[in-house]
């Protein structure tokens, strides 16, 4: 995760960079259906509208991010050449980070026609959530909050944090556990919340501390303020309905990755090398679905 994350900054550092160059100083500029030519090969707007993903339907979204989804497919370009010309394509390892690259590819692919295939949300479905969830619409209010970030902790010391009242008291368990941690300030938006939680949190007082834990990581926050930021009108409509739509679609992609996985596991058979203890040789075990790494589509 360290080293794709590292990647993506190198990466948009370079689009940074790349801002201030118009171009190769030599031939003349493409045209037509030619966005750009990295030493004489080209990149067509068709690549371009893939890069842009969902803002390409949108006129002048896509207009502004045009030049940036250029840049990145140019740096890219690039930079696999640069790989090439050192001979990596060969190494022991270059296959193997190709297959998975096309893999990725494929699922990225499956996860949108799954998501072509759903029905939009309704004007109706999309009243009702506004309806249904008051303290993220017309009630809505940003919770500014001190929190403290702890990165790993167990269960034992979620259920100890539960009586405490304070901040420094949370802080001296932390200590006391030898649990890593940061502190911080955070607005927390009940939009971003399930339901549950942004009740609880709407129902707690200035200065009151809660826990929101998240798998093995947890954050405790104090309430500083609230301020009232309700969303009314075609806005909460819209919200709602790219709500709506991103939920329906991370469903339904999840429940068929798992059908067809489920599916295929007659087909598998595993070395007993690699099989978990408490399964017999030769049998397939059953997977989660895959997380593809593409972004929920507005």
């Amino acid at each position: 995760m360290r080293n794709k994350s590292g990647s993506v900054a190198v990466l948009a550092a370079c689009i940074i960079l790349a801002g201030c160059h118009k171009g190769g100083s030599g031939g003349a500029a493409p045209t037509g259906q030619v966005a750009a030519t990295v030493d004489g090969k080209e990149i067509t707007t068709s690549e371009v509208r893939y890069e842009l993903g969902p803002l390409a339907s949108d006129p002048q979204a896509s207009n502004r991010a045009q030049p940036a989804a250029l840049q990145s497919i140019i740096n890219r370009r690039i930079l696999a050449d640069a790989a090439v010309e050192r001979g990596l394509d060969k190494a022991p390892t270059a296959a193997v980070a190709l297959e998975k690259a096309r893999d990725l590819g494929l699922i990225q692919l499956l996860e949108q026609n799954i998501r072509s295939t759903l029905p939009k949300v309704s004007a109706d479905e999309a009243a009702a959530f506004v309806r249904d969830n008051p303290l993220a619409f017309a009630q809505r209010q940003l919770v500014s909050v001190d929190q403290i970030i702890v990165p790993k902790v167990t269960q034992e010391v979620v259920k100890e944090m539960g009586p405490l009242k304070t901040l420094p008291e949370i802080i001296a368990l932390l200590d006391k556990n030898k649990l890593s941690y940061r502190r911080g300030a955070t607005v927390i938006d009940p939009l971003t919340l399930p339901p549950t939680a942004a009740k609880q949190i709407n129902d707690l007082k200035i200065g009151d501390v809660f826990v929101l834990p998240n798998g093995a990581a947890a954050m405790v926050a104090q309430i500083r303020e609230r301020q009232s930021q309700p969303i009314t009108g075609d806005d909460a409509t819209q919200i709602a309905t790219q709500l709506l739509g991103n939920q329906r679609a991370q469903n339904m992609v999840r429940q068929q990755f798992a059908q067809i996985i489920a599916k295929a596991q007659s087909k598998v058979k595993i070395n007993a090398e690699f099989q978990p203890k408490d399964q017999p040789a030769g049998a397939a075990t059953s997977a989660p679905a895959p997380v593809p790494t593409t972004q929920p589509e507005s």
